[in-house]
């Protein structure tokens, strides 16, 4: 096992993403590469599992256009916690109102699973 992959099976992730069928092939990917994944379908129960969950998490990927509450609605309240928290974005729109600079890495859909990969180990590494 390389030093990437034996990283990678210490994290836990929490992926929040409203398409039913994305979520369900990004967290079977993540399921075999991670310690654990906390799966969330909107903001507001992506918040909620990290506030209940939050020192257990090592990275949260998020949508951004979601029900009930969005992701950047999300990474805000997240980012007001004051924890230096690694976050990615997965989002179908390259424009400002669907990326942000304050996040580890902004990722455009269709998500790449190789490269979402490389991404959880940058942040992880980069904090």
């Amino acid at each position: 096992m390389t030093a990437e992959n034996e990283l990678l099976k210490t994290l836990t992730v929490l992926y929040v993403e409203d398409d039913p069928h994305i979520r369900g092939t990004v967290a079977r990917f993540l399921k075999r590469r991670v310690a654990f994944v906390y799966e969330a379908q909107n903001g507001k129960e992506g918040l909620d599992i990290y506030i209940a969950n939050e020192p257990a998490i090592d990275i949260v990927i998020t949508d951004i256009q979601m029900p009930v509450m969005d992701g950047m609605a999300m990474i805000e309240k997240i980012q007001k916690t004051g924890k230096s928290q690694p976050i990615i974005i997965t989002t179908a729109y390259n424009d400002e109102q669907h990326t942000s600079d304050t996040v580890c890495r902004n990722i455009i859909k269709p998500i790449n699973l190789e490269y979402l990969a490389e991404s959880i180990l940058y942040c992880a590494r980069e904090g």
